[in-house]
């Protein structure tokens, strides 16, 4: 079976990608944490989980005026 079988397509609005992008960068912090507390199923869920945003923001369009994003939003794009 391809990897690919498994992807679908699903209808989401900006804002709908902002929460989510929001929801995930709070599960970060939190298997952050925990990976460093020493637990290594939360290391290997962390690392899903990087690798899950880097696919999100490489499909998310860029907003067309960066001038009009929030510090933090900028902030986000440099750092993550």
């Amino acid at each position: 079976m391809k990897m690919l079988d498994d992807t679908h397509s699903v209808d989401l609005t900006k804002q709908d990608l902002e929460l989510i992008e929001a929801a995930l960068q709070t599960q970060e912090k939190i298997l952050s944490v925990q990976s460093r507390a020493g637990g290594s199923a939360a290391r290997t869920r962390l690392n899903d989980l990087k690798g899950l945003m880097r696919r999100l923001r490489r499909q998310t369009p860029a907003p067309h005026a960066v001038a009009g994003s929030s510090w933090s939003q900028v902030a986000r794009q440099l750092f993550f």
